[in-house]
């Protein structure tokens, strides 16, 4: 066996295989983050609003151009550990980046109470909840 194959073995010896029907499912959430987060870099004004807080004074776009950033970084965070197939590890990171959508619904419902972009943010908790229960999960 090589060293790169070694590598990329998780520590239970489970692969996730682009294959997979999870590989998928999974690869969905970072590339939504990742096109979010450049959304917020080239149009802040619209990507705010569809977060749920509409700004538009634009002493506050370099707020929203960090949260862009930061949605890019995560994104390819989970990414990087998803394409070596590093299933663990990637389990994992989708598990505790389930407190960004959470998070954000939080904001929402201090800020809005229940408006639409609650369900937004809590259908994306749900999901990688899912994807990420079924991640964890043993062959």
């Amino acid at each position: 066996m090589n060293a790169t194959a070694t590598f990329v073995s998780s520590t239970d010896g489970s692969t996730l295989k682009r294959s997979s029907p999870l590989f998928w499912f999974t690869l969905l959430i970072p590339v939504a983050i990742i096109g979010i987060g450049i959304n917020f870099i080239l149009n802040p004004v619209g990507a705010s609003t569809a977060y749920g807080i509409p700004i538009h004074d634009p002493a506050a776009f370099p707020f929203l151009w960090v949260k862009g950033i930061r949605d890019i970084f995560s994104g390819l965070v989970v990414l990087t550990f998803l394409f070596r197939g590093d299933r663990r590890t990637t389990a994992i990171l989708f598990a505790l980046a389930i407190f960004i959508p959470v998070g954000d619904g939080l904001v929402i419902l201090s800020h809005l109470g229940f408006a639409p972009p609650i369900f937004i943010h809590g259908g994306t908790a749900l999901y990688m909840m899912v994807v990420a229960t079924f991640l964890l999960r043993r062959k």
